[in-house]
């Protein structure tokens, strides 16, 4: 019997291992603009799988014991394989907490920005869960379990140890939600990544009442020892959920998030009505680059929609912060956005508008959204934003070469906006329209 629990414990744990390798393979190869997070994830997952590997060269050790083992040895090798697994455990949840709070900080991007957010926000809700996840470690060390059997493996916890533990658990269940359901509140997502969100909330909510059943109410009040090693599948499997929440264009790539630029302050050159669209009449998008650069640095919460390549736009401009989306039929970047069928620049910036304050919006590109689609579905889609533009009381600049349009395109657009740029004067008054 002995011999076949050790099997199922090999097995499980070989299979939790083969599955981490899997997840740690698809978070490296993941290709994101937050790195910290990334990494900070990826060192979660190798504590998890140092848990899980501690625990298994631990149960082998006590598999080598005789008949003849004293007690005392084999009850203290069953305590010091808990604790160093409980140890990984607990550094795994410090370390997904620090996720957590990167991933539902906007100013957090960087080890760098992690670190000086830390200290200029100085406390906050991390600095609590990361006092009371040490503080559980260091209980795990210093309290006296007593192992009341050996076979099967029954462990009595002191009550301090008890209460220390299971508001730890508590607090690693209810963190994510409590963070990432204010995140959302916040932000006001799409559904796709509401999904991805939950799926997270789940993974690591679910690791946490795994690991209090299987590590503590278990082997306390059962003596189930052998359901150890299919628990350690179960967890893995909920790390893979959090793996699946974070993958290729999930909610830390694809969430446009709402962020000034800066906040000079000197005076703005541009003075803008709000909940107005403007078409910049130019023959390129210098002027309307220049509007939204200068708007953005002054308070205003910015996203560039633009035909021309984001690191390109980011580095001539000096944007850091502010959300640039490439309008490109070809792109295959993570910020990239298809201009056919119009609803995809309508969705991103309509979402946008929603989720932030005192927003700018530079929709670079028009005469390429009207090349892949038509003038009609364009101005039904200037409208639609016009509107948006109004309830919200957002700015929406358009670039926009009259050489490219007749007389009437030009007259059904000067309708619905305001011109500004260097070319306006000579359309304040359209000539007579050609049928």
């Amino acid at each position: 019997m002995a011999d076949s629990s050790s099997m199922i414990t090999y097995l499980s744990a070989a299979s939790a291992l083969f599955l981490s390798a899997v997840i740690i393979t698809a978070i490296a190869r993941q290709k994101t603009h937050r790195q910290f997070q990334k990494h900070v994830l990826l060192v979660a997952v190798y504590l998890l799988v140092s848990a899980i590997i501690s625990n298994v060269l631990i149960t082998i050790l006590i598999g080598t014991f005789s008949p003849q083992s004293s007690v005392a040895v084999l009850k203290d090798s069953i305590i010091l394989s808990k604790r160093l697994q409980a140890t990984f455990d607990y550094l795994f949840g410090l370390t997904i907490g620090a996720f957590i709070f990167a991933a539902t900080t906007r100013e957090i991007g960087s080890t760098r920005e992690f670190f000086r957010y830390m200290k200029t926000e100085f406390p906050n809700s991390y600095v609590f869960y990361l006092f009371l996840m040490i503080m559980t470690i260091v209980t795990i060390w210093f309290s006296a379990p007593t192992v009341e059997s050996t076979n099967p493996t029954i462990i009595t916890f002191e009550s301090y140890f008890l209460f220390v533990n299971g508001v730890a658990v508590a607090t690693l269940i209810l963190y994510a939600p409590y963070r990432f359901i204010l995140y959302l509140r916040e932000v006001k997502p799409d559904q796709e990544i509401r999904r991805d969100v939950f799926a997270i909330i789940i993974g690591i909510s679910g690791f946490a009442v795994a690991e209090l059943l299987f590590e503590i109410v278990l082997p306390t009040y059962y003596g189930t020892i052998d359901l150890r090693a299919p628990g350690f599948i179960l967890e893995m499997g909920l790390i893979g959920l959090i793996a699946f929440g974070v993958r290729g264009k999930s909610f830390l790539q694809d969430l446009i998030i709402p962020e000034a630029e800066a906040h000079l302050l000197t005076r703005t050159t541009y003075s803008l009505d709000r909940g107005i669209t403007y078409v910049v009449m130019e023959r390129d998008a210098t002027q309307a680059f220049d509007i939204f650069k200068d708007l953005v640095t002054h308070g205003a919460q910015g996203l560039c929609i633009t035909r021309r390549a984001p690191k390109a736009v980011m580095t001539e401009y000096g944007l850091e912060r502010t959300p640039v989306l490439w309008l490109s039929r070809v792109a295959t970047e993570k910020n990239a956005v298809r201009p056919s069928p119009p609803e995809n620049v309508a969705m991103s910036i309509e979402h946008f508008i929603e989720a932030s304050e005192r927003s700018v919006v530079l929709l670079d590109g028009f005469e390429y959204l009207v090349a892949h689609n038509d003038f009609g579905s364009i101005l039904a889609l200037l409208h639609d934003l016009n509107e948006n533009v109004a309830i919200r009381e957002s700015i929406l600049l358009v670039p926009f070469d009259p050489s490219a349009f007749n007389e009437r395109e030009i007259a059904l657009i000067r309708r619905e906006v305001r011109l500004l740029g260097p070319m306006a004067d000579e359309f304040s008054q359209v000539a007579r329209v050609t049928r």
